[in-house]
């Protein structure tokens, strides 16, 4: 029987592959992309704040609909999928960092262009990859194996990406300026997209899809309206959309707040990313003890008054930097913990709801969840970039205002802090549920 053999070993492998070459594009357009439109290619606040945002309100489109197309056609589909994908993943994710030499109109125009294209590539690559791993075994304790390969690919991708990047680009590059950044990034991210494009190959080449589940054929606004009537998977969507404004303000701002609130450099910046990236994956081994020992609800909320003990201590901190990293450390340590909570409610909701919404629509149900997830980080983006805006923010390394300080702890602590009472608010209706 299937369900009492162990899979291969290199199939596990493969798979883990797959959340390494994601996270390793998904952590330079997280954490590095802001800064390479603000400081390395020169382009306006305003430009950049919107091509965020519509980069997300195009994968409004490509999510549900890549979901959609995984439930109409069958499982057989996800491997042609990703292997199709796979040179577009990489050639699109090298586009977004390549600084070509236009007017200031058309680098708005590359921009926007190259991230909307990059976007709708991850959704359609990233969607079936997500939906895999039901395919591959029916065994939970299989399934198991799979996913712990899974996160050791994404923490093997996100920790690169954290270490390397802002000192391969300055080697790269040969020095600190902005011309000699733009120069050491493409030559990084090209090397990163090779290496993507043949990760994403493996998982195409190594898995196998033995348990491919059959074309669904009721009505997409059917699926909806059910959908939409299970009133915890749209919790569980409220709380990945909130969870992911902290993330995306976490990330996108620890450059600028390294530089401007605690007075150092870019590879301050990068450390700060590289110990909140560590924390977050070694709080992620507590969450099933603490889980098991008070529930999946109550951690949740234990996690999030922790977060919300740690804003406010680094807000006390201000520019003293044993304080910030004594408070940054408790901070990632509590989401790493909760992590994967995000995702044992998304699954109980659907698993829980009306049987008509939870059979035969998963890659439906999971895909808007990304979507959500997406949207959440594009909307931050914006918001970012209008408070570097409002804060009059020099990306040419002059002296900066000094309201531009008050605008970055803005969008670094109480913009996040803001997100983790919406979570808690989410969490309680989810227990009056329950």
């Amino acid at each position: 029987m299937e369900n009492r053999q162990a899979l291969p070993l290199k199939e596990k492998v493969a798979y883990g592959c797959g959340d390494a070459a994601s996270n390793m594009m998904w952590g330079m357009t997280s954490s590095y992309l802001m800064y390479y439109y603000t400081d390395i290619y020169g382009l306006p606040l305003v430009a950049v704040s919107w091509i965020l945002l519509v980069a997300r309100v195009v994968d409004a489109f490509c999510d549900p609909a890549i979901g959609y197309i995984v439930d109409r056609t069958g499982g057989l589909i996800v491997p042609r999928l990703i292997r199709a994908l796979a040179i577009p993943f990489g050639v699109t994710g090298f586009a977004c960092f390549l600084a070509l030499p236009l007017s200031p109109a058309g680098k708005i125009l590359w921009a926007g262009l190259t991230y909307i294209v990059f976007g709708a590539v991850y959704s359609c690559i990233n969607t079936p990859y997500g939906a895999l791993s039901v395919m591959i075994s029916r065994s939970a304790t299989a399934r198991v194996g799979l996913n712990a390969f899974r996160m050791m690919g994404c923490q093997a991708g996100s920790l690169f990406v954290a270490l390397m990047t802002i000192p391969a680009i300055t080697w790269l590059g040969g020095g600190d300026s902005a011309a000699q950044h733009r120069y050491g990034m493409a030559v990084y991210v090209l090397a990163l997209s090779v290496v993507g494009s043949v990760l994403w190959l493996c998982v195409a080449r190594g898995c196998i899809v033995r348990h491919p589940p059959a074309p669904v054929r009721q009505g997409l606004v059917i699926t909806l309206r059910h959908l939409f009537g299970n009133r915890r998977w749209v919790l569980s969507n409220m709380l990945a959309f909130f969870y992911f404004v902290g993330q995306a303000a976490l990330f996108g701002f620890a450059l600028y707040y390294a530089r401007i609130v605690l007075g150092g450099t870019e590879q301050l910046g990068a450390n700060i990313i590289t110990f909140i990236t560590a924390l977050l994956f070694a709080g992620v081994p507590a969450c099933g003890p603490l889980a098991r020992h008070l529930g999946t609800v109550r951690s949740g909320i234990v996690c999030l008054i922790v977060q919300g003990a740690a804003y406010l201590a680094m807000a006390v901190a201000g520019a003293s930097m044993a304080g910030f990293f004594l408070s940054a450390g408790l901070l990632a340590l509590a989401q790493g913990v909760m992590s994967p909570l995000y995702y044992t409610l998304l699954a109980q909701a659907v698993d829980d709801g009306d049987p008509r919404s939870s059979t035969g629509s998963a890659g439906l149900a999971y895909s808007i969840n990304t979507w959500v997830t997406k949207l959440a980080m594009g909307l931050t983006g914006f918001v970012l970039a209008q408070f570097l805006s409002w804060g009059h923010y020099a990306a040419d390394g002059a002296a900066q205002p000094p309201e531009v300080s008050w605008w970055i702890t803005t969008g670094f602590v109480w913009l996040p802090l803001w997100a983790v009472c919406m979570q808690a608010l989410c969490l309680l209706a989810w227990r009056d549920r329950a």
